[in-house]
């Protein structure tokens, strides 16, 4: 058999094909292999699925992976479209359903396995990148080919201004059947196959082409999608594409979706029909049919505007590309005139550069929003009345006043009344333990240590971005409960004259927030205040 490859063209042994009839000599034999290369990450992520904490062969890595896909293109086109906590989401559910008996955290890990799987983040999200023999030149000779290509990526939305999935081009040929195909030809196709398969009642059969229509009609948008991001990007990239075969691409494109909004109204108006069926079965699956088709049809109507509004999209690209005038402004070079020169000053000077570029480069500064409960507080605030009328001296600037600082006796008994509590603790607990703790002078200094940790344990259940005002906030609340403590609530409320809210669960971190379940204290403080 070694010796088959070494024959001349037309030549055979013990009936054994020549080398010209062997498809690896085939042109098309390199892209076949191509394909089979967008398996192998799911592979990889089912091998590494199993080196996990989790045990061997609990979860099906293939299904779930194949399932995150189609959650990303379910959305993909439409104003929603998936995040990554969405599609995670997804599959801690079909985890959770795979292996109730398992903790939920371990769901979510397996769910974020498979994302990050299919996004290739242990490679920071590059493409996925496979090399492959060729040998279909015409020495038939080995060549090493280099195949790339993603399954998912994430693009930041610009109207939510969220980071989204997509899924590109070979995971929807993954899920539709794994070979490249002319989109238009094959949705033709296939709605003359649906509309066969509805005629003679098999719903099943008909189920499936629906789903495949739907990956067809996101592979269309693909197509018109690339062409516009490559326009905007650089008009010079696809200036040739325009002059010939775009306007002729264009015009087909509407054509074909014309006609298949005029096909799916037809399936439609056929499917609504078996909704009256006695069968419960047939019913069921004709509804999931009439949703399937109702959504292609919303993708094609979002796709018809995106193809008439495309040669706009040229028009302004090339007036703002091409017939824009020249910079007046002259380019630096940046290694010779800027970071040269920046290196060779001294610290305090390079400083001075560097913050006043900084300013320069970030604009304007929007003012900061007032927030109703800051100034609620600010007036519900005890004032001393003789302070406010002492005569300002000379030195005193007119201002806002500074904030009012914490003792450290105040923060030395809340963190003392955590650690003697323990966490994870309900916030009555720590309440209670506050308002009776002995190393307090005053009632008042007790109360003062009680609205510290309250504030604390709000901060850890709903905390503001943690941005240069926030600072003091985090680092206060780390030091009384910890870096990595969290509260939640559980619909259980305070049952302490003088305080209202929920009473929430803090726990040290949020492994434990899951199994914590402390107790409430409903004592009121004040008969150990007296005691006291």
């Amino acid at each position: 058999m070694d010796d088959l490859f070494d024959l001349p063209s037309g030549s055979a042994v013990s009936g054994s094909p020549a080398p010209a009839e062997l498809s690896v000599f085939d042109p098309t034999f390199p892209a076949r292999v191509a394909v089979l290369m967008r398996s192998r990450p799911i592979t990889e992520a089912i091998v590494a699925a199993n080196r996990q904490e989790w045990p061997a062969a609990t979860y099906d890595v293939a299904t779930f992976a194949l399932a995150a896909i189609d959650l990303a293109i379910a959305q993909q086109g439409f104003a929603e479209e998936a995040t990554y906590n969405d599609v995670v989401g997804g599959l801690t559910t079909l985890a959770r359903r795979t292996a109730p008996e398992r903790p939920a955290s371990e769901h979510r890990r397996i769910g974020e396995h498979t994302v990050d799987a299919l996004l290739n983040r242990g490679e920071r999200e590059a493409p996925f990148t496979y090399r492959i023999s060729d040998f279909t030149d015409k020495a038939r000779s080995h060549q090493r080919r280099q195949v790339q290509f993603r399954l998912l990526v994430e693009r930041e939305d610009p109207v939510r201004g969220e980071v989204v999935l997509y899924a590109t081009r070979d995971a929807i040929n993954a899920l539709v059947g794994g070979l490249e195909f002319d989109v238009e030809d094959e949705q033709v196709a296939n709605e003359v196959l649906l509309e066969r398969q509805l005629a003679k009642g098999a719903f099943d059969a008909a189920e499936r082409a629906a789903v495949r229509a739907r990956l067809l009609s996101v592979s269309l948008a693909e197509d018109l999608h690339e062409l516009i991001k490559n326009t905007r990007r650089d008009l010079r990239a696809v200036i040739q594409e325009w002059a010939t075969a775009v306007p002729q691409r264009l015009t087909t494109a509407r054509e074909h979706i014309a006609g298949r909004m005029e096909a799916e109204h037809r399936l439609l108006a056929k499917v609504r029909e078996s909704l009256e069926s006695d069968d419960q079965q047939v019913t069921m699956a004709a509804a999931r049919i009439a949703a399937l088709l109702t959504e292609c049809s919303r993708r094609h109507d979002a796709l018809h505007r995106q193809v008439i509004a495309a040669r706009g999209v040229f028009l302004e690209e090339q007036d703002r590309q091409s017939f824009r005038p020249p910079a007046l402004g002259h380019l630096p070079d940046i290694s010779r005139e800027i970071l040269a020169p920046l290196l060779a000053l001294d610290s305090e000077s390079a400083l001075t550069v560097t913050d006043r570029w900084l300013s320069d480069i970030t604009g304007p500064r929007p003012p900061k929003l007032p927030r109703l409960y800051r100034l609620i507080y600010d007036l519900w605030a005890v004032r001393d009345s003789a302070a406010d009328d002492r005569d300002l001296d000379d030195d005193d600037e007119a201002g806002d006043p500074d904030p009012p600082t914490i003792g450290p006796h105040i923060l030395d008994a809340a963190r003392r009344v955590v650690v003697r509590t323990g966490l994870p603790a309900r916030l009555s607990a720590l309440l209670v333990g506050a308002l009776t703790d002995p190393g307090l002078d005053s009632s008042a200094e007790r109360q003062r240590a009680a609205e510290v940790l309250a504030l604390a344990a709000l901060w850890c259940f709903a905390p503001e971005a943690t941005d240069t005002e926030h600072t003091a906030s985090v680092d206060l609340t780390a030091r009384i409960l910890g870096p990595r403590a969290v509260a939640d609530a559980d619909d259980l409320k305070l049952d302490l004259p003088g305080w209202d809210g929920d009473d929430l669960i803090i726990a040290p971190h949020p492994e434990t927030l899951a199994t914590a379940a402390p107790q409430p204290v409903t004592e009121h403080p004040w008969k150990h205040a007296e005691a006291v």
